[in-house]
């Protein structure tokens, strides 16, 4: 009973670190507390071919998360040629391979004689199991006026094809949160 509590316990402990956590980085020498308005650089449109998860309806959630975000942090929307801060987002789509070992045997571990009963031996019965599936990539770029990039969040995630709108809306929500939780840095 101990060692199956040990084993989930362990693996929970493993799981918890494959969640994706948002990188980021910035310019030191920008002066961060003089940002009070920002502008969109161009209305980014999906780049690539024709694919599910870049779509309009993408962008527009994309967009609304990230001003809503802004928003709350204080800053204002206005002209780009007004602006103390330029916001522009990409998105890419990357097919990754995941690859597991499984058990297959319903015990785990299957004893047994060696030859002709001579030696006791444990065998395992593994299965090599492979998983394509798409990871998202959201990258939010801050601009100054003079075209110089002053701060950059990204963060990748699993996608589903799956999804219903309201979890595609509550996953981008999540992720531009996430991204922006160290913008301003301090």
């Amino acid at each position: 009973m101990r060692n199956t509590i040990g084993l989930l316990m362990g693996t929970m402990l493993l799981l918890s670190g494959c969640k994706s956590t948002p990188n980021y980085d910035y310019d030191s020498t920008a002066n961060f507390s003089k940002l009070k308005t920002y502008a969109w650089i161009v209305e980014s449109k999906p780049a690539g071919g024709q694919d599910y998860f870049k779509s309009d309806i993408n962008n527009k959630r994309i967009v609304n998360a990230i001003e809503r975000e802004l928003s709350s942090k204080g800053l204002r929307k206005v002209a780009p040629g007004e602006a103390n801060v330029l916001v522009n987002f990409h998105t890419a789509i990357n097919k990754k391979r995941e690859r597991d070992i499984a058990n297959t045997h319903p015990y785990f571990w299957s004893f047994g004689h060696g030859y002709h009963g001579s030696h006791w031996s444990a065998t395992m019965n593994l299965n090599s199991l492979q998983r394509d599936y798409k990871e998202g990539s959201l990258v939010v770029d801050f601009v100054s006026p003079q075209k110089q990039l002053i701060w950059r969040g990204s963060q990748e995630t699993r996608l589903s094809n799956k999804s219903t709108p309201e979890k595609r809306l509550e996953k981008v929500n999540k992720a531009v949160a996430d991204i922006l939780v160290n913008f301003p840095p301090l």
